[in-house]
């Protein structure tokens, strides 16, 4: 079912997608944007959470928990290079690591 994020581009594409508003609700220019904000780290946390258990990597979804509460931490929150750095971090990781369940579903079709 949720196969579709076993394809690396898509996991990008939809990382970056849901990271955008992140980032424009952080710069103020977008009213409520608290909400957008927590919305998008919700949709950023399903698709991590579904890229980390299809790659063997169920932690994946801790990264940008990281950026998450060091956006919402004041005293943390005034790094504020951390969080761009997790989110690359977990694009990375996720886009670099192959996929562990369609390599075991191949591998049990071919006995």
């Amino acid at each position: 079912m949720y196969t579709a994020f076993s394809n690396t581009r898509l996991f990008m594409i939809a990382y970056l997608v849901l990271a955008l508003p992140t980032y424009l609700a952080d710069a103020g220019m977008i009213e409520r944007g608290a909400m957008l904000y927590v919305l998008s780290m919700v949709g950023i946390f399903g698709i991590c959470l579904v890229r980390g258990s299809l790659i063997g990597k169920n932690w994946l979804v801790l990264i940008p928990t990281v950026a998450f509460v060091f956006d919402l931490t004041p005293a943390l929150a005034a790094i504020s290079f951390v969080p761009y750095l997790y989110h690359a971090l977990a694009i990375l990781l996720g886009a670099a690591s192959p996929s562990v369940a369609l390599a075991h579903n191949d591998t049990y079709k071919m006995r």
